[in-house]
């Protein structure tokens, strides 16, 4: 599918629940639904950190029709070895026929705006393993990012 052009928007609150779906797909998509929570409470916690939280950040692409055709949730955290504040993609997500439109460079493109407006010096995304998914790790790579190990996660 050809997207022709496209509109990068950061995301309001009247874009949570829009948000919440992409993000959904995104969980199903990679597997990551087991242990997720449903449907209703990611609407519920995209909603409130798109009001509340301005370490937040979400970005929508809409296609030339309007189509919402890719999302990218970012964080900011601190860290010593990122010398201070640093942006952590979170979830980034095409649909699948406007994969390889450039959607996801734009979505990047945004990340590095956002990140060099709030003073980030580092951006980290934390990529599916497995052969499956060695064509995102590629584009990932292919936008400068590289390995520095696996993260784990302890459930609090």
């Amino acid at each position: 599918m050809e997207t022709g052009p496209l509109e990068i928007v950061r995301a309001g609150e009247n874009d949570a629940d829009l948000v919440a779906i992409m993000v959904h797909r995104l969980l199903h998509e990679v597997g990551a639904w087991h242990g997720a929570p449903d449907a209703e409470r990611i609407h519920d916690v995209c909603r409130e950190l798109l009001e509340e939280d301005n370490r937040f950040t979400a970005v929508l692409a809409f296609d030339s029709e309007r189509r919402p055709v890719g999302v990218m949730t970012l964080t900011e955290a601190v860290a010593i070895y990122a010398e201070g504040k640093l942006g952590i993609i979170m979830e980034l997500y095409v649909v699948p026929d406007a994969r390889s439109a450039g959607v996801g460079d734009r979505l990047i493109q945004e990340a590095r705006t956002i990140g060099g407006t709030r003073g980030w010096t580092v951006l980290e995304v934390n990529s599916p393993d497995g052969e499956q998914w060695a064509r995102t790790r590629s584009f990932y790579e292919r936008h400068g990012f590289h390995h520095v190990g696996p993260f784990l996660k302890l459930e609090l």
